[in-house]
Parts: C-alpha cells; sequence; structure tokens
C-alpha cells in the first residue's frame, strides 16, 4: 500500500491519482487523521507540504516517520530532511545549478542583480507577482507591505532569471521524481514570464511557431531530457517524490521550485483541454509516470532524497 500524506485543505491534489491507481493500491491521508491514529499499516508512505506545515507538525510528522522506518516501512519525503523553499534555492546557487540567488525578505535584503520579485515561502502562489527594477525600488515595496500589516516573515526575494524562447513566448518544464527517478512530465508556454497553465488549445493553435512548440515537448518527453541534472536538484533538496518546474537561461537550467504535493489532473479532462498535437505526448509522460508511481509499492529508492532512513 502507498500511502499520500498530505495537508487537510490540500488532499484534492491526489484525488485524481488514488482513483486512478485504486484505493487498494494507495490512500490519502491528513496530518491530523494521521496523528489521531494509534496503528498505522504498513506500506510506502510519501509526506508532502511540507512548507504550509506549522513547525510542532513538521515536528511531529518527523517522528511518525522515523518510526515508520524504524519497523521497516519505506519513507520519502522525510520530514527531518526535506529542504525548505529558500535552502533549495540558495544550494542550488551554491552548487552551480541555479545563476540567481534568493533573500529572505526580512533580512534587509540586497540583491546583487536586478530585477527581483517577492513570493511566498509557504505556497505556491503565483498571482500579484511583478518584477522589482532596482534596490531603491525593493526598499520602498518593502516598507509598503509593512505599513499594510504584511509581515515580511515567510516572504522571499527573488532574483528574475529567465529570456523568451521564441518572441513573446516563455517556457516552462515540469519533470518529476517518484522514489528517485526522473520523469519528463510537460512543458508550458505562456507570453508573460510567469509562466502558469500555458497556451490553451487556440492559443497553441494561432501560435506562429506552434510546431517548434509541440516539437519541443516531444523531444523533452521522450528523451526524458535533464534527467542527470535533475537528480542531482532532487538530491540537493532531499526529496524523493515531487516535481521540479524549471527554464532554461542561455542553456542551463534553472529550478524555480519543487512541489511535493503537485497536483494530479484527471486524464480525461488534461487531454479534452490541450491541443491535439499534445495529445500522444500527455498520454506517454502520463503513463510514465502512473507505472513509477505503481512501482513504488514494494521497490527500493533510487538515490535523490535518501529518505529511507534504513
Amino acid at each position: 500500500m502507498i500511502h499520500f500524506v498530505t495537508t487537510k485543505l490540500h488532499g484534492y491534489t491526489v484525488t485524481n491519482l488514488i482513483d486512478r491507481q485504486g484505493a487498494e493500491l494507495c490512500k490519502h491521508w491528513n496530518y491530523e487523521n494521521l496523528f489521531a491514529q494509534t496503528d498505522l499499516p504498513q506500506g510506502t508512505w510519501i509526506f508532502t507540504d511540507h512548507e504550509r506545515l506549522f513547525p510542532t507538525t513538521l515536528q511531529g510528522a518527523a517522528f511518525i516517520a522515523k518510526q515508520l522506518q524504524l519497523r521497516g516501512d519505506r519513507v520519502l519525503n522525510n520530514p527531518a530532511l526535506v529542504r525548505s523553499r529558500y535552502e533549495v534555492l540558495r544550494r542550488l546557487q551554491e552548487a552551480g545549478i541555479n545563476r540567481f540567488s534568493v533573500y529572505r525578505a526580512d533580512s534587509n535584503p540586497q540583491p546583487r542583480r536586478f530585477p527581483v520579485f517577492i513570493r511566498n515561502e509557504h505556497n505556491h502562489l503565483s498571482d500579484g507577482i511583478f518584477l522589482i527594477q532596482d534596490q531603491e525600488e525593493l526598499d520602498e515595496e518593502l516598507e509598503l507591505m509593512e505599513s499594510k500589516g504584511i509581515p515580511l516573515i515567510g516572504k522571499l526575494v527573488i532574483e528574475y532569471c529567465g529570456e523568451e524562447f521564441l518572441p513573446e513566448t516563455w517556457r516552462r518544464f515540469s519533470s518529476y521524481c517518484i522514489g528517485g527517478k526522473i520523469i519528463s512530465h510537460h512543458t508550458g508556454f505562456d507570453d508573460q514570464w510567469i509562466v502558469k497553465d500555458g497556451f490553451d488549445a487556440e492559443k497553441l493553435e494561432n501560435h506562429p511557431d506552434r510546431e517548434e512548440l509541440l516539437s519541443m515537448e516531444r523531444n523533452f518527453v521522450m528523451q526524458n531530457q535533464y534527467d542527470e541534472i535533475l537528480r542531482e536538484v532532487f538530491s540537493i533538496a532531499r526529496i524523493d517524490y515531487g516535481r521540479a518546474d524549471f527554464s532554461i537561461y542561455d542553456g542551463q537550467i534553472q529550478v524555480f521550485e519543487i512541489n511535493t504535493n503537485p497536483m494530479h489532473g484527471r486524464e480525461e479532462e488534461v487531454l479534452a483541454q490541450s491541443h491535439p498535437g499534445r495529445r500522444d505526448t500527455l498520454i506517454r509522460s502520463e503513463d510514465i509516470l502512473q507505472q513509477a508511481i505503481k512501482g513504488l509499492h514494494g521497490n527500493s529508492l533510487d538515490t535523490p532524497g535518501q529518505s529511507t532512513g534504513n
């Protein structure tokens, strides 16, 4: 049995995944009902949503994870080991993987390069993010936030490091780590620097470089591109299960974040909303992903986060 542990409000992310894998193979827990148990079933345990947990909850999860390991269960994303978003970005920059750096907003940040943007450390929201062009503007924005009663604790100042792939077109790649196995899953394209859901079917159909965009995604998935460097990325983050979102800048991957509780959409709905030229690629990548998740049942970890603890 594979056990997914999420926060109470974010269990919807694995609903479709469990439906597809089957209730006999996968089960969802939230931290509240996990803590209420006196006896837990054996299996593979996947802890998620670390950035959303209060310190006391994180400590409790780490204690349970340790007990599970001691009795021989497999634990992915060990709460005692997974690094915070700040630490992941900082260490990726130190390792020479990312070219941009990150600063805590409450530490009088003095970025080395501009523009920068401000985002939360403890969620994955991107609404309202904008580029700040220099130190004076950054200082003014931080002062304004405090004047509005917005704490700077939990806010990150991140150096912008992106480029247009094609005129007025930015790209984002998404790859999973499933028990140490790297899986290139999909790409996103947008006409703004924050790439969210990417082009809808109509927008992609009318894009002048449509075939190039489709070919890029197809090659990304079929060749499982960036596998080796992403194994290092997940190892640095100490994450065994999750999705890395990244772009390419001057030929080098730039990792924005790793989501330990990525959304798994219903395949029929995803395909219905996607451009017809993407569908075979998306079916292929999702099949590989689902097989890798199924393989977590009883198989050994394949390096990256090293969270088994045995």
